[in-house]
């Protein structure tokens, strides 16, 4: 009896799954990020969310024109989130603005938060499962590779591994640079 029921459960359970799988959890992916876009007010034009992100504070974020963030996003904006334009993030970025004041005699922390604004500049590129610190500025051009933790400024143009290291610069061609996002409106 309980093998007939569990047969009869996977005869429906099955097809639904394989149908979301394949044809809806796309669709479902793009409504998510439409709805994450529209309770941002203060956004540039052609910004991509790719999937659902989880923002808090949504009046303290600021983004630029032709910028895509990956699924699975966590942007803490409580002491402020400036994004500039034709910013790529890819999925599982974490950025906090604020930390927890753990310098009291409540441990190990109390319910304050100390805010430092986080700015990201122009046509950076921001790889997987990064985390981003309060109080950090990231400058133009840069790239910070996959799985970094980003806890001090990085300078124009560097591309940035680990914890900070730099390990190289791109060349700075601002007479010939083209935008991500302009060239690829669909991604």
């Amino acid at each position: 009896m309980v093998k007939k029921f569990f047969h009869y459960i996977t005869l429906i359970f099955y097809p639904i799954l394989y149908v979301y799988l394949r044809f809806l959890k796309v669709h479902f992916q793009e409504l998510s990020g439409d709805y994450v876009k529209s309770r941002i007010k203060n956004k540039g034009h052609d910004l991509r969310i790719h999937g659902l992100i989880d923002v808090h504070d949504f009046d303290k974020l600021k983004i630029g024109d032709f910028c895509r963030i990956g699924r699975g996003a966590f942007f803490f904006c409580k002491g402020g989130l400036k994004i500039g334009n034709n910013v790529q993030f890819s999925r599982n970025v974490t950025i906090y603005t604020a930390n927890h004041n753990f310098k009291t005699n409540i441990y190990p922390y109390n319910d304050d938060y100390l805010e430092k604004q986080v700015t990201i500049e122009d046509n950076v590129w921001i790889g997987m499962n990064v985390s981003i610190l309060p109080g950090v500025r990231i400058c133009k051009n840069s790239i910070i590779g996959m799985g970094s933790i980003i806890t001090k400024d990085v300078p124009d143009n560097a591309i940035v591994v680990g914890n900070n290291r730099i390990i190289g610069y791109r060349k700075n061609n601002n007479d010939n640079y083209k935008q991500f996002g302009r060239l690829f409106p669909d991604s």
